[in-house]
């Protein structure tokens, strides 16, 4: 198979996946979930603060104070101004916290992203990377908003279908994400492997560190939330980040430092997950 065909095989593998993620994300919220995240406007609003601001530019001051390749510059912004990871509720589901606000916070940040996501690029990336955030737009319009409010209304119209539907698509959007990352390493591994030694890992980890942090300090004072937002914040959506760097930017850096981000915010964000559900944990 030839570097075009593996490619074009990444690009159709990344649109399904990401089409599949956010109709599966709209079959499993209420409209109840959505309305209860909406009603909580404080909490609200500095779970936007931190998600739409507060992160991208965190991740920016790190580019800009550490010498990083472009292409890994371009991949840690990408994935730092993309929220809404579609896998939230799962973390708020395995720490027993809040899940509904959990689920009606993923929404609410994936409608909201449509528009932070392109004026954050046009804002923070550099100079000197060729950006096109009208495309961008398009691209979040087509493959993560419309599928997202496609599937919140056929959940709000026709429960029964929506039930039977979410099962076998959210399986779907597993598998592909599985393959994608299988794809991906295979034929980046040689990037994969120059990011050992180069600090970029380091930064990664910093940025999802704090994300957990900061999360968890503006989440309010119900452990809930707390735990929500810290979990849900380290856990960027790296489907649209994905998406992005493979229409947008073709760069391999971009996408390794993508995969490698997403890996590792799995990674940490998991077990502080656990910790947090076992008895008597704060």
């Amino acid at each position: 198979m030839g570097p075009i065909t593996v490619t074009a095989v990444i690009d159709f593998v990344t649109v399904v996946f990401v089409l599949a993620t956010m109709l599966s994300m709209g079959l499993a919220l209420t409209t109840d979930e959505i309305l209860r995240a909406l009603g909580q406007r404080w909490l609200l609003t500095k779970s936007l603060l931190v998600n739409l601001i507060l992160v991208p530019l965190l991740a920016f001051v790190f580019v800009l104070a550490v010498p990083m390749e472009t292409g890994h510059v371009v991949g840690l912004l990408l994935i730092a101004m993309a929220p809404g990871a579609p896998f939230g509720p799962k973390l708020a589901e395995i720490s027993n916290s809040d899940v509904a606000f959990a689920s009606g916070l993923m929404a609410v940040l994936g409608v909201v992203s449509v528009a932070t996501i392109p004026i954050t690029v046009a804002l923070l990336m550099p100079g000197d990377v060729s950006a096109d955030p009208l495309g961008i737009a398009r691209i979040v319009v087509v493959t993560q908003l419309i599928p997202l409010i496609g599937g919140l209304g056929v959940k709000a119209r026709f429960q029964s279908v929506a039930t039977r539907l979410h099962p076998p698509i959210q399986r779907l959007s597993t598998v592909l994400l599985v393959l994608l990352i299988i794809l991906l390493t295979l034929v980046y591994a040689g990037e994969m492997r120059q990011l050992v030694g180069t600090g970029t890992l380091f930064i990664s980890v910093a940025v999802v560190g704090a994300a957990l942090l900061l999360g968890y300090a503006l989440g309010g004072p119900g452990k809930g939330t707390r735990e929500v937002l810290a979990t849900t914040t380290a856990a960027r959506n790296v489907a649209i980040a994905l998406l992005i760097a493979t229409t947008s930017f073709r760069d391999p850096g971009v996408l390794t430092i993508i995969v490698a981000f997403g890996l590792l915010s799995l990674v940490i964000s998991g077990p502080v997950a656990s910790l947090w559900s076992r008895p008597g944990e704060a």
